[in-house]
């Protein structure tokens, strides 16, 4: 009963006529929000769709931004570095679309038949090896993931006459990529500036928030040298390694091994997991060292390798990576996964700059050095 009286009274001295009228404006204001949210999402749409060659070309400028900078340290005039980085970016994808991409189209088709045959194999193993047979479960993921790579294996004969569609639906985003190249030269041109804009605007924000700012483009960016080195590292472990026990793809597999980083944790280990049952039609002497092979470079690159690359302030736990990539695959797709960890690092440096005291940031240095 006093409990009673107590939220009757409590409810009586702290509702306030004022205060219900706000709540119902603030509830108008969300089913007005709702109510509306296809217009909205339509402005969203086209505002994204006038602002996204600019921050596409934002981000390759960022990217090219560090070799361009090496080279001017080097006494090589921006002039200079800027068409000559392009110029071998543009190279290099010339030479994967005319080497790469066609012998990953060429050895897809039997690729995708040694890992259907490894699959089935494994699947035998463990059903003569367990009484009954294999469980129900098990022999349900078997049957749909070869049913997905028979479906995937039926469409490659016809992708060479895909090619045209292809093409043609592909010139608008051909066009976006154009103009964004094009705006990230602009960038590259006017780096001190936008650095001077970025650093007036945050700092007239606040002190805390400028270095907010700072900090994140500190993370972000060793986050994606690092990534890059680490990329190149492991192409070549991978591409030897598979290459010395005579593994039919693999080029392929030293590829998505490299580029699997993107995904921490979980895109090497389903890397790895393929290469060893596409490898299981090997001879068995070379599948055994294969296994040891990539237990060994495994740990030699998480403990090892990484933390060299990688500096101290990156350091991320197993569990927030997952957390990070499950959370920006069901928001954003494919898109979210990539951005995933960059978005981590950001929303980290947020979290801990903003619960510092105020005593912590006054004796922080007022400037630092822009991207």
């Amino acid at each position: 009963m006093s409990f009673l009286n107590w939220l009757n009274s409590k409810i009586g001295n702290d509702i306030t006529i004022r205060g219900l009228l706000r709540l119902v404006l603030l509830l108008l204001v969300i089913m007005l929000l709702e109510i509306t949210s296809g217009f909205w999402l339509n402005i969203a749409g086209m505002i994204w769709n006038i602002i996204r060659p600019f921050v596409i070309g934002f981000v390759i400028a960022y990217i090219i931004h560090d070799p361009m900078k090496y080279l001017e340290s080097r006494g090589i005039t921006r002039k200079i570095t800027i068409p000559v980085i392009y110029l071998l970016l543009f190279g290099f994808f010339i030479w994967l679309a005319y080497s790469i991409i066609p012998l990953v189209i060429t050895r897809s088709d039997s690729f995708i038949s040694s890992v259907i045959a490894s699959v089935n194999w494994l699947n035998d193993v463990i059903s003569s090896h367990t009484p009954g047979g294999s469980p129900e479960w098990f022999r349900e993921m078997v049957n749909s993931g070869i049913s997905a790579l028979t479906d995937m294996q039926a469409l490659i004969p016809g992708i060479s006459a895909m090619i045209p569609d292809l093409l043609t639906g592909m010139i608008g985003a051909l066009v976006i990529s154009i103009i964004s190249v094009i705006i990230s030269i602009f960038y590259c041109f006017e780096w001190e500036k936008i650095k001077y804009f970025v650093a007036v605007l945050s700092r007239r924000v606040s002190r805390r928030f400028f270095q907010t700012v700072f900090e994140i483009n500190d993370e972000i960016g060793d986050y994606i040298r690092s990534v890059l080195k680490l990329m190149f590292i492991r192409l070549f472990e991978y591409a030897l390694l598979y290459f010395l026990v005579g593994h039919p793809d693999w080029l392929i597999l030293a590829i998505a091994t490299a580029v699997s980083l993107i995904i921490p944790y979980v895109g090497p280990v389903a890397v790895n997991t393929i290469g060893i049952l596409t490898a299981l039609q090997l001879p068995t002497s070379n599948l055994i060292i294969l296994i040891v092979m990539i237990c060994l470079l495994s740990q030699l690159d998480e403990y090892v390798i990484t933390p060299m690359v990688h500096s101290r302030n990156l350091h991320i736990s197993p569990l927030w990576a997952l957390f990070s990539i499950f959370a920006g695959n069901t928001i954003f797709g494919l898109k979210g996964i990539i951005i995933a960890i960059p978005c981590y690092l950001a929303i980290r440096v947020v979290i801990r700059k903003y619960t510092e005291t105020s005593d912590n940031i006054n004796d922080m240095p007022a400037t630092k050095e822009m991207p």
